[in-house]
């Protein structure tokens, strides 16, 4: 049910809090289940490894992950703007180095410089099979990670389920082509459904809020 309150996220009891497009909402708590795909269990093994990790700094080591941390914001899971811990800054970088292919590190990196987004359009069609966007990729140390929602009804304005599917160094033709990763994680595509990405900048680990973009597949 929606309600008025502060922002708020997560459970007390038999109640979950949590926010969507329309604003806060507490609904019966649901049991969390375990699933292992194979993807999964990959985030879940990097999530453990990072926290190991930490364990293994040295105090200097945790002290300067604290500073980093605290000087920068992030946006949370309920659009309120916070710091991160020391711990969590360290976990957040190395997990999205790994799940880029890059080596994880134990002392912080530079903070980002983010110019705006050069991804422009969505573009999805079903016939001949293509999902693409429209892009260019900026220059220096700044890479694009692309997550994307299943297929959904055209009349759908809001998606909050998205996947990680692949990243991006450079572009191709003036686009980062999605389709075979696309396909191989939520299966063909479908004429008529909408498909949403998120377009997100990373550089040595720290992402950007993302840019959405969002097209319903052509015939």
């Amino acid at each position: 049910m929606k309600i008025i309150d502060i922002p708020q996220s997560g459970s007390i009891g038999n109640q979950t809090s949590s926010r969507n497009r329309s604003g806060q909402y507490r609904r019966a708590r649901a049991i969390p289940t375990q699933p292992r795909t194979p993807a999964q269990v990959n985030a879940r093994a990097r999530l453990s490894n990072m926290s190991a990790g930490w364990r293994g700094l040295t105090d200097a080591q945790r002290a300067a992950w604290a500073g980093f941390a605290n000087s920068f914001t992030v946006v949370n899971n309920i659009g309120a703007n916070i710091n991160l811990t020391g711990h969590q800054a360290y976990v957040k970088v190395n997990t999205t180095l790994l799940l880029t292919g890059a080596a994880a590190v134990i002392a912080p990196p530079a903070l980002p410089s983010f110019a705006a987004c050069l991804a422009t359009a969505l573009t999805g069609a079903a016939a001949v099979p293509a999902l693409a966007i429209t892009s260019t990729l900026a220059t220096g140390t700044t890479s694009y990670m692309v997550y994307a929602s299943p297929q959904s009804s055209a009349g759908v304005s809001y998606q909050g389920n998205y996947r990680y599917l692949t990243t991006f160094t450079q572009a191709t033709a003036g686009k980062l082509d999605l389709l075979a990763t696309y396909v191989a994680k939520f299966g063909a595509l479908v004429a008529g459904k909408k498909v949403f990405v998120r377009v997100v900048q990373v550089q040595n680990g720290m992402q950007d809020n993302g840019t959405l973009f969002a097209a319903i597949i052509a015939t």
